[in-house]
């Protein structure tokens, strides 16, 4: 009986910070998106890589294609490869404006010219064709010369120099090669940047959740006590969680929820089952009532306790909690069973 108590709490708690954290992940979503944090991310990233220089944000003011040759419209980069491509300024392009500049990029771009780029990924195939592109000279058939390749590596500034010479050195004389280890190479610069992003992330998700749960009295402690003390509260909760769990596939992630009526209808369903939270008045006996999780000293300390855990909990994202509360359930079906 004991053990099925704290089970039931357990679950009651994780799908409480599921259906928040649903709500945390909209948050960090609509400002990343507002941001454009990832597009930027992406372009430091790249700019660090091929020019070892700091962040200027690139504009997506690409080219124009008409019957004649590719113009670049403002920046003065053509983009090395294409036919009778027409730079308008005598400034030499960095590698970086180059590969930006590029046709296979540029098509992957939706972003308007003339406009700052929102592109927020590049697979790793399209950034080989496109550097191999830039750094081969093709002959008059139409392939690229190896020899160039060397000689144009040969003038890359250092460190960027290195990196390519140990690329070339893997792809011993074959352009399909060459090709594949510059994929590797930037799959990897990529994966790095994206566990340092989740990084970031997690530390503004944080934020986001400390204050979902101030504005909604999300607090940890005090709904894991009521939780345990409550016995009709805590089988409503646990019973909610099972009903989310009926209703999605075995590889789920909880994605399913994350509109807007859904989140607004989980957080009042839990409103409905009288789970502390919200600004809601707590009676405190002789008829005089208090905010709930504020009816005493040792109740405001929880609360404001119980904040700040679960901003750490809701910063774990939505899709955690879900498989955790997927776990648990599978754990409760075997202790029935």
């Amino acid at each position: 009986m004991f053990g099925s108590t704290v089970l039931d709490v357990v679950i009651g708690l994780m799908f409480i910070f599921f259906v928040f954290s649903m709500l945390v992940s909209g948050i960090n979503e609509f400002v990343r998106t507002l941001l454009n944090t990832r597009s930027k991310v992406l372009w430091a990233s790249i700019r660090r890589m091929l020019d070892g220089g700091e962040f200027e944000y690139p504009t997506s003011q690409r080219v124009e294609i008409g019957d004649g040759p590719t113009r670049k419209v403002s920046a003065g980069v053509a983009p090395p490869g294409s036919v009778g491509a027409v730079s308008v300024t005598e400034e030499e392009p960095t590698l970086f404006e180059q590969f930006f500049n590029h046709p296979i990029i540029s098509r992957l771009d939706p972003t308007p010219q003339g406009r700052k780029s929102r592109m927020t990924h590049i697979p790793g195939r399209e950034f080989g064709l496109a550097m191999v592109d830039i750094l081969a000279p093709r002959n008059e058939a139409g392939a690229p010369v190896w020899s160039e390749i060397e000689d144009r590596v040969d003038k890359l500034p250092a460190p960027l120099r290195s990196q390519f010479q140990v690329l070339l050195a893997e792809a011993q004389g074959d352009i399909k090669e060459f090709r594949i280890a510059i994929e590797g190479w930037f799959d990897s610069s990529m994966e790095r940047v994206s566990n340092w992003y989740k990084k970031r992330s997690r530390k503004a998700m944080f934020a986001y959740g400390l204050l979902v749960a101030g504005l909604f009295n999300v607090s940890a402690v005090v709904i894991t006590a009521d939780l345990y003390q409550d016995e009709i509260i805590r089988e409503t909760v646990a019973g909610l969680a099972e009903q989310s769990i009926a209703e999605v596939t075995a590889d789920s992630t909880g994605a399913e929820c994350a509109d807007r009526a859904c989140i607004e209808e989980n957080i009042s369903n839990l409103i409905e089952t009288r789970v502390p939270v919200l600004w809601r008045q707590c009676s405190i006996g002789n008829g005089e009532t208090r905010l709930c999780g504020f009816e005493s000293p040792s109740r405001t300390a929880a609360s404001l306790i119980g904040w700040v855990v679960t901003a750490a909990a809701l910063s774990m994202g939505a899709a955690f909690w879900f498989s955790l509360l997927k776990k648990a359930f599978e754990v409760r079906k075997a202790r029935q069973a």
